[in-house]
C-alpha cells in the first residue's frame, strides 16, 4: 500500500491480486486559473539601470476541465455494490462506488480541506429521508443548473461557481435532503478522507466493458450500513436504500459540527450517480448463494453430476444396453450435444435434422473433407441406418456464407486479395512459361523489366559503346514457342504444383506480396473463429441447454468452425480456376486468422502478447446464464491447466445482461469464478466484528501484508455509530473508529503501524471476495469434492 500508485497496475499485478493506495492526486486540481508573466526592460545591469518601456506583461487563462455538475454514469461507473435493483442480506455491508477514472474524487478541491479530502460522498437513504422526485425510482429530480443554483428560501443551495465550460442550462440531477438528516448522515470533512482510495488490479480476467486498461480505479465508500429490518422479521420482509453519490461542492460549511442552515429546512445536493437495492433478512443475491446454485440441477433439489454440466439437452432416454435401439440412438445424439430440429428437404419433405452448433460436450474427431468443401451440400450428413441428417455442418458454411455477405467492408477487402491472388498467380505463371527469362529466375530477374534493367547494369552498355561488327551469317528469327493445346490445363496444373504453391504462400508474409490485403481479411475471420458475429441461436439452439442460474461448460468444434470459415473464405468465387486459387491459398489463410484470434484480446486491451507467435490450440469455454453477471459485470474467470499454468482468455463477452460467454486456448483443469478484486465488498461480520489484518512487510516472523493476524483478533465496529434515535439509522463515525482501530492494530502487532490511512481502513474493513472454483476430471461431481469452493 502506498499513498498514491507509482506505476500502472496491468503489467506490474498478478492476476488476482489488489493493490491499495490512499488516493490518486491529479497534478492540477480542476478549476479556472491564469498564468501571468512580467518582464522588465533596463539600459544595464546596474541597479540604478533604466527602464526602457514597460513593464511587459502577458497573461494566459486556461481551464483544467473535470466533473462538476454531471457524469456519464454508464461509462464512469464499473461497479455498484450492492447491485442495482438486487435484494438480499446487505445489513452488515457498506455499499460502494467502482469508478473507472482513478482520479476522479479528487479532481476538485473543497474549501478548507486538504488535497486528499474528496469531494465526493456516498449517501445511503430511505424514501423517507428524502423530499421530492417522487416520480424517479431514486428520487431525483431533473433541473438545469441555473435552475439548480437559483436562490430558494426553504431550501439551502451550495456556493458553488460553474466552470466557464459550464452553461445555465446544462442539464443535472438533484436531490434534496431534510435539514434535520444531513447531519446525521453526510460525512464531515475530517471523515472524507477516509471514505474514498485508489485501487489497482490486473484486468486480464474480465470482460473488457470499456474498463480504464491501466488497471487503475477509484473506490468511493459509503459511511453508512443499509437499513434492514430488524433481527426475527419475517422473511421477505425488505426495506428500500437508495445510494447517491453527491458533490460536496460548495456545501463545506455544513461539513462540520454544529452545520448552520440559515433557516433552510432542506438542502439540494447535486447527484450524480445513483441506484437503490433491497435489504431484507433472507436474500438470494449474494454472490455465495448465486455461486452455489450454479452447482445444482435447473430445479434446485440436488447437486448436479458432472455430466449435467455440459452444455448439451436433457436426454429423456438412457444410453444403456437395456434400452431399445432407437431411443439409445437418441441418447447418443443428445450426449453428443445435438438437438433435432425441424428440417425441410430440397424435395419438400418435412423431416428432423440433428443440429450441434460449435460449443460441444465432447472434443469432436476430425472430419477431412471440411477443408475442402466448396458448398453446403458437400457437408450435409446423412445416416441411412435411421434415415436421418445431420445439418451442423451444413449450417455452419453456410452461416459462414451469410454473415460475410452481410459485411460489406469484408467482402471489399476479401475481394481485394483475391484480385491480387490472382495477379500474383498470373505473374508466377508467365513467368514459367516465358521465352525472354531464364528457366531458373532464383536470385535472378523476376519480370521482363527487371530483365532488361539488369541487362542495363550489365553487358548491354558494354556491347553499344565497342565499334559494331559485321556477319556474313544470314539471320532469321527465333521460331516461337508452341502455343499450349489446352491453356486452362496448363493453368490448373501449374498452380496444382508444389512450386506454385511455395511461391503463393510465400507471398503471402512479404511486404511487397499479398500481406496488405491479406491482414484486414485474416483480422476478420480471427473474429470469426471467436465467434463473435455468430447468432446466439446458432451456438445455443435450445433454451433448455442453458437454463437460468446455469453454468455450462463445452469444447469448440473445429470442424464447425473449419466449415464456418470455408463459407466465408468462398464467396466471389465464379470459375474452377477461383476455386482451385482459394485452395492454394486457404491453408495459409486459415493459419494467420488462427493467429489473430489468439491475439485479439490482446489488441482489444492494447497490451502486447506474452507470445506473438501464439496459434489457436483446444479451445474451450464455459457459459455463464446467472445474477452474477448483471450483479458483477466484471465478475473474474480465471483458468488453469493441469500444470497450473493460466489459460490464455480469448474472449470474454457479455452475450446479454445475464449470459456470459468465455472462450480459452486450452483445456482447463480448474476454472474459478470470483468477486472482481476492484469490487469486492466491505462491512463486518453478523456480530458486527471485523477480523485484524496485517499492516506491516512479511519480513522475518511476520505474516505477509493482509493476512490475518488471527481467528481471535478482531474488532467491534459497531461500537462506533454515531448517536441516533433511529436503529435502522447506522452511521459509522470515523472520528471515533479511525484511532480506536489504530491503536488495536498497534496492540496486535506488538508495535506501532503508524497513521491509519485511507487504504489502511479499506483493507482492515474489506470482505474477502468470494469464488467458486470447478475442478477438473479428478471429482466424480461438479464442483469436485474437497476444496473447490470457498
Amino acid at each position: 500500500m502506498s499513498a498514491s500508485p507509482p506505476h500502472p497496475a496491468r503489467d506490474t499485478i498478478p492476476v488476482g491480486d489488489i493493490e491499495l493506495h490512499d488516493h490518486y492526486l491529479p497534478a492540477l486540481p480542476a478549476g479556472d486559473y491564469r498564468i501571468e508573466a512580467t518582464h522588465t526592460l533596463r539600459t544595464g545591469t546596474d541597479p540604478g539601470a533604466r527602464t526602457v518601456g514597460g513593464p511587459f506583461r502577458a497573461v494566459q487563462r486556461f481551464t483544467v476541465r473535470a466533473p462538476q455538475v454531471a457524469i456519464d454514469a454508464t461509462t464512469a461507473v464499473v461497479a455498484e455494490q450492492p447491485p442495482d435493483t438486487s435484494a438480499g442480506r446487505f445489513a452488515d455491508v457498506l455499499p460502494h462506488l467502482v469508478l473507472g477514472d482513478p482520479l476522479l474524487p479528487w479532481e476538485r478541491p473543497l474549501r478548507g480541506a486538504g488535497r486528499a479530502t474528496p469531494w465526493l460522498a456516498l449517501l445511503v437513504l430511505t424514501d423517507d429521508q428524502l423530499l421530492g422526485g417522487d416520480t424517479s425510482p431514486n428520487r431525483t429530480e431533473p433541473t438545469t443548473v441555473g435552475a439548480f443554483l437559483a436562490d430558494d428560501p426553504a431550501v439551502l443551495k451550495p456556493a458553488l461557481h460553474p466552470e466557464s465550460d459550464i452553461t445555465p442550462d446544462d442539464p443535472c440531477q438533484v436531490i434534496r435532503i431534510p435539514a434535520s438528516v444531513f447531519p446525521a448522515v453526510v460525512p464531515t470533512l475530517a471523515e472524507l478522507p477516509h471514505l474514498a482510495h485508489c485501487r489497482g488490479a490486473n484486468t486480464g480476467d474480465r470482460p473488457v466493458l470499456g474498463l480504464q486498461e491501466d488497471g487503475l480505479f477509484s473506490v468511493v465508500v459509503a459511511n453508512r450500513f443499509p437499513a434492514a429490518a430488524p433481527p426475527g422479521s419475517p422473511p421477505g420482509t425488505r426495506t428500500k436504500n437508495i445510494v447517491h453519490l453527491v458533490s460536496l461542492e460548495g456545501h463545506e460549511p455544513l461539513l462540520g459540527p454544529d452545520p448552520d442552515f440559515r433557516g433552510r429546512s432542506s438542502v439540494a445536493l447535486l447527484s450524480l450517480c445513483s441506484w437503490s437495492f433491497w435489504a431484507e433478512p433472507d436474500g438470494k443475491a449474494h454472490f455465495r448463494d448465486l455461486a452455489e446454485g450454479l452447482t445444482r440441477t435447473p430445479d434446485g433439489t440436488r447437486t448436479a453430476t458432472r455430466e449435467e454440466m455440459w452444455l448439451r439437452l436433457p436426454s429423456p432416454y438412457q444410453d444403456t444396453d437395456a434400452t431399445p435401439p432407437a431411443r439409445r440412438q437418441v441418447a447418443r445424439r443428445i450426449g453428443a450435444g445435438h438437438v433435432p430440429l425441424p428440417y425441410l428437404t430440397r424435395s419438400g419433405e418435412h423431416a428432423f435434422g440433428w443440429y450441434r452448433g460449435p460449443l460441444t460436450p465432447v472434443a469432436p474427431r476430425p472430419v477431412d473433407r471440411v477443408a475442402t468443401a466448396t458448398g453446403a451440400d458437400a457437408l450435409l450428413g446423412y445416416d441411412p441406418a435411421w434415415g436421418s441428417f445431420d445439418v451442423s455442418l451444413a449450417t455452419a458454411f453456410e452461416t459462414g456464407r451469410a454473415l460475410a455477405l452481410a459485411d460489406p467492408a469484408y467482402v471489399q477487402q476479401l475481394t481485394a486479395f483475391k484480385r491480387a491472388t490472382h495477379a500474383l498467380v498470373d505473374t508466377l505463371y508467365h513467368r514459367q512459361t516465358s521465352t525472354h527469362l531464364p528457366a531458373d529466375a532464383d536470385g535472378g530477374p523476376r519480370t521482363a523489366r527487371a530483365a532488361f534493367g539488369a541487362l542495363l547494369d550489365g553487358p548491354l552498355l558494354t556491347a553499344l559503346g565497342t565499334p559494331p561488327t559485321h556477319s556474313d551469317d544470314p539471320w532469321s528469327p527465333p521460331a516461337p514457342a508452341p502455343a499450349p493445346s489446352d491453356p486452362s490445363a496448363d493453368l490448373d496444373a501449374f498452380l496444382r504444383s508444389d512450386a506454385a504453391r511455395a511461391a503463393v504462400t510465400a507471398a503471402l508474409d512479404a511486404d511487397d506480396g499479398l500481406t496488405a490485403q491479406l491482414a484486414p481479411v485474416t483480422d476478420w475471420l480471427g473474429q470469426l473463429l471467436l465467434l463473435t458475429p455468430v447468432p446466439f441461436t446458432h451456438l445455443v439452439p435450445d433454451a433448455r441447454m442453458l437454463p437460468p442460474e446455469s453454468l455450462r461448460f463445452f469444447h469448440t468444434d473445429p470442424n464447425w468452425l473449419d466449415a464456418l470459415v470455408g463459407g466465408a473464405l468462398g464467396i466471389g468465387a465464379q470459375s474452377s480456376r477461383d476455386t482451385l486459387q482459394d485452395a492454394v491459398v486457404a491453408a495459409a489463410v486459415r493459419a494467420k486468422a488462427a493467429r489473430a484470434a489468439a491475439r485479439h484480446r490482446d489488441r482489444q486491451r492494447d497490451t502486447e502478447p506474452a507470445d506473438p507467435d501464439a496459434t489457436l490450440g483446444p479451445v474451450c469455454g464455459l457459459l455463464l446464464r446467472s445474477a452474477l453477471v448483471s450483479g458483477w459485470p466484471h465478475l473474474a474467470v480465471r483458468a488453469v491447466d493441469a500444470a497450473g499454468a493460466p489459460l490464455p482468455v480469448l474472449r470474454m463477452d457479455h452475450l446479454s445482461p445475464t449470459v456470459l460467454l468465455c472462450l480459452f486456448n486450452g483445456v482447463p483443469a480448474t476454472v474459478e469464478l470470483a468477486e472482481p478484486q476492484e469490487g469486492f465488498r466491505f462491512g463486518v461480520e453478523d456480530d458486527g466484528l471485523i477480523p485484524l489484518r496485517s499492516l506491516l512487510p512479511d519480513t522475518g516472523p511476520r505474516l505477509p501484508l493482509g493476512e490475518q493476524l488471527g481467528p481471535d483478533v478482531t474488532f467491534d465496529v459497531l461500537r462506533h455509530l454515531r448517536p441516533n434515535a433511529d436503529p435502522a439509522v447506522r452511521v459509522l463515525d470515523l472520528t471515533s473508529l479511525v484511532p480506536a482501530l489504530a491503536t488495536a492494530l498497534d496492540t496486535a502487532h506488538g508495535t506501532g503501524v503508524g497513521g491509519l490511512g485511507p487504504a489502511d481502513l479499506a483493507l482492515q474493513l474489506v470482505k474477502v471476495p468470494e469464488a467458486i472454483r470447478f475442478d477438473g476430471p479428478a471429482g466424480d461431481r461438479f464442483p469436485a469434492t474437497g476444496g473447490n469452493r470457498r
